[in-house]
């Protein structure tokens, strides 16, 4: 059961990405930066993909 849970949720960084991307998307769009919105959040999943290839 624990290798289930940890194939459909993932670790506690895979978690923390998430959870900073989620922030960060929803900073962007209710800030006036909201055109760069389209730009930055891909290059911040690029960043999390980056991080988590490395651990």
């Amino acid at each position: 059961m624990r290798g289930l849970i940890k194939t459909l949720i993932g670790d506690a960084r895979n978690l923390g990405c998430i959870a900073i991307i989620t922030a960060l998307a929803a900073a962007l769009i209710a800030s006036p930066a909201r055109p760069f919105a389209g730009a930055l959040i891909p290059l911040a999943l690029l960043a999390a993909a980056a991080y988590l290839a490395r651990r």
